[in-house]
């Protein structure tokens, strides 16, 4: 990479966020109507930018990109049902409202008084990788010089129902047709300069198409994320491959070094 680029705060969550858990930083009473997904990453996105030190009650002039593979499948599902059961006059609005691909990054950015360039990401399993590459386009371009790279992983209802009863059906879909089909979310501060409690420095991303004898299966999108937060957390340098559904996704880093 030409430019220096940095991960200053990080957070990843499996599950659904209790909401006590958001006391410190939100009424709960706000959150009534919010998809679980958007709650999530929320969440994450408090304590990624905490780490980083960046305060939360002020607006912030930072990017926001969001990756959310397929959006909210539990309200796009809720939202099918409302046009079967009522008719399309009586259609769920919230439960529509919830369904588009952007309501996370609105909420996101409602929340967290973030007024820069914001996108949205669905690639299904290529959401965080793209959405990474996209911080990094609106950093290298000078549009802002932090962005929020917020990651949402909805629950696939039809996987949990079915996977776990006829693994050998999807073994070849998913990387683990038994696992928990818990909701998943994670949270990054990239910036052009280092700043925060334990800066990270990326050395290298790459994400470019392969050829060969491909790995068919696919994961979950927030699975790379995860990773990544895991790797993180030991504040070691690393350099992280995967390969995954004909593409190649590869993010190296090293700790930041004060200068003396």
């Amino acid at each position: 990479m030409k430019t220096k680029f940095y991960i200053n705060g990080f957070s990843a969550y499996n599950g659904d966020v209790p909401l006590d858990q958001f006391a410190k930083y939100v009424e709960g009473r706000r959150l009534r109507r919010m998809e679980s997904i958007a709650k999530n990453v929320l969440f994450c996105s408090y304590q990624a930018l905490e780490q980083a030190q960046i305060p939360l009650d002020i607006f912030k002039n930072m990017g926001l990109s969001v990756a959310v593979g397929a959006g909210s499948l539990e309200n796009t599902c809720k939202f099918m049902d409302s046009i079967l059961d009522d008719g399309d006059e009586l259609s769920s609005p919230t439960a529509f409202a919830g369904s588009v691909h952007n309501s996370t990054g609105l909420a996101l950015s409602m929340f967290l008084q973030i007024t820069g360039p914001c996108i949205t990401t669905g690639q299904f399993e290529s959401s965080f990788p793209a959405a990474l590459l996209n911080a990094l386009v609106f950093l290298e371009k000078k549009m802002c010089h932090e962005v929020l790279v917020a990651v949402a992983d909805d629950k696939n209802g039809v996987a949990a129902s079915y996977a776990p009863l006829y693994p050998d059906l999807f073994v070849h879909l998913l990387r683990n047709p038994t696992d928990s089909f818990e909701r998943q979310a994670a949270a990054f501060v990239v910036a052009d300069r280092p700043f925060g409690q334990n800066p990270m420095e990326l050395t290298a991303v790459e994400f470019s198409r392969v050829s060969g004898n491909i790995d068919g299966n696919v994961p979950k999108k927030a699975y790379f994320a995860q990773q990544v937060v895991e790797r993180l957390h030991q504040h070691t340098a690393f350099s992280w491959k995967d390969t995954f559904a004909g593409t190649q996704f590869t993010l190296e880093a090293k700790p930041y070094v004060k200068p003396e």
